[in-house]
């Protein structure tokens, strides 16, 4: 089954998106870039949908040291950010794999997910 890690700082975001996701893919969670990375060394999901903006370590740097580690940089990420700057931008149209903007419906992140886990 494919493997997502959900990564964001605000638990009740983390269970709507378990909740959302879990009946169709194996669920592993972080609450920051810090722990994404290494929760990703572990696990090696298929997909990360990254919070860009949290505490400790945000999703930018995240992503970056995601994907400049050659056994993780085949993740696909999915960035998810409520506020656009250049240096988010920046990191989306080179790092990221699809990007969704807060708020967003859970059916359009669903559908997200699902298109990056089958490339």
């Amino acid at each position: 089954m494919t493997k997502v890690l959900i990564v964001d700082d605000m638990e009740g975001v983390r269970r709507m998106l378990t909740y959302a996701l879990e009946d169709d893919y194996n669920i592993a969670i972080a609450a920051n870039g810090l722990e994404a990375i290494r929760v990703a060394a572990l696990e090696h999901p298929d997909v990360i949908v990254m919070d860009l903006d949290m505490p400790v370590m945000d999703g930018v740097e995240a992503t970056r040291r995601i994907k400049a580690d050659p056994q993780l940089a085949s993740i696909k990420v999915l960035a998810v950010s409520g506020q656009h700057n250049s240096e988010k931008s920046r990191l989306v149209q080179s790092a990221c794999d699809a990007f969704i903007e807060k708020p967003f419906e859970v059916s359009d992140l669903v559908e997200a997910v699902r298109r990056l886990a089958l490339k």
